[in-house]
């Protein structure tokens, strides 16, 4: 196995094992309604049922893995020559094309299995009563949230425009 499928797929474990983790931690430690926006002095003022927090999670995580993971398995059907790549570098080489392809959507998986359960665990402590709400408690979550994404998408094209032969 390469390091890349290796990194990927670890990556994908480790965020779905986070992401279960950080679920039934966060449901715990979330007051019956827990507030989502706040204002200038940081006073909630919003708040949702910690049920539809739960199920809504459950319902991104499901249907992300879901709808991702049938698509990687569907591109493997995608003739080459279909596949908006450069045909004449990429037609002998479908196999590691497939691979290339298939590390991506695990990337992608688990890139928003991350971000949930971050989201997650940062929404905890924003709600959490012994403590006041500091900015650092949650200013980090949209850069990362944004690099991860980043990293993960610009991965693909950036791979493509490298010759197969590299990983061989």
């Amino acid at each position: 196995m390469k390091a890349g499928t290796f990194f990927v797929r670890t990556w994908r474990i480790l965020s779905i094992i986070g992401f279960v983790g950080s679920l039934f931690a966060s449901y715990i430690s979330y007051p019956e309604e827990v507030a989502v926006r706040f204002d200038d002095l940081k006073q909630p003022i919003q708040t949702i049922n910690r049920e539809t927090i739960f199920y809504l999670s459950v319902a991104i995580f499901l249907i992300a893995n879901t709808v991702l993971r049938a698509i990687s398995k569907l591109f493997l059907r995608v003739p080459t020559a279909q596949i908006p790549v450069p045909a004449g570098v990429w037609a002998s080489h479908r196999p590691l094309l497939n691979e290339i392809f298939t590390n991506w959507f695990f990337a992608l998986i688990a890139a928003i299995n991350t971000i949930l359960a971050m989201g997650l665990f940062v929404l905890s402590l924003v709600n959490r009563a012994d403590r006041s709400l500091q900015p650092f408690d949650y200013a980090w979550l949209l850069p990362l949230s944004t690099v991860i994404l980043i990293a993960v998408l610009a991965g693909l094209p950036v791979r493509l425009f490298m010759k197969p032969g590299n990983d061989d």
